[in-house]
């Protein structure tokens, strides 16, 4: 073989590596982001109240919705703020008014209390859930059945486990 053959291999070689590389690199990629779910919320509003507090069990109990519901966002109920550690009872119901969606909660037991929502059809979650020191809030997962889910509501109470 000559030089201007071999140069020729290599560089043939070169791209071939480069091209296996890109492949395997992008099938890292799309299997990494496989698990992952988002989705988007918007024009959503919150508030809470806290009752009790230094001597007195702690009840927080939020009301909030949401405009448009799309994908498999993750919907905060329950403002924590980082002051609430612990196990709670969690008690929340969500309507909507247009659309379909599954929505499920964490457990502190590491298992999951799940249902459907749908127009004249509330969902009501009754679940224990533990909460750390550091968590802002407590969350609800949704996964939109369709298109979108329009004009959701909830109200949505924790007290502490007894």
């Amino acid at each position: 073989m000559n030089g201007e053959t071999e140069t020729r291999m290599a560089t043939t070689t070169r791209t071939i590596r480069r091209a296996v590389l890109a492949t395997i690199f992008a099938a890292c990629c799309a299997l990494s982001l496989a698990g992952c779910k988002s989705g988007t919320i918007t024009d959503s509003e919150q508030a809470c109240k806290s009752t009790g507090g230094l001597f007195a069990r702690r009840k927080v109990t939020c009301t909030g919705g949401v405009g448009t519901v799309r994908g498999e966002p993750s919907l905060g109920v329950i403002g924590a703020d980082g002051d609430l550690s612990g196990n709670y009872k969690l008690d929340a119901t969500i309507t909507v008014e247009k659309g379909e969606a599954k929505a499920y909660v964490s457990t502190a037991d590491s298992g999951r209390e799940e249902g459907k929502v749908s127009p004249g059809e509330p969902l009501r979650i009754n679940a224990i859930v533990g909460i750390d020191g550091d968590d802002e809030e407590v969350s609800v997962n949704l996964k939109v059945l369709g298109k979108e889910v329009k004009d959701l509501r909830y109200e949505a109470t924790v007290l502490p486990q007894d």
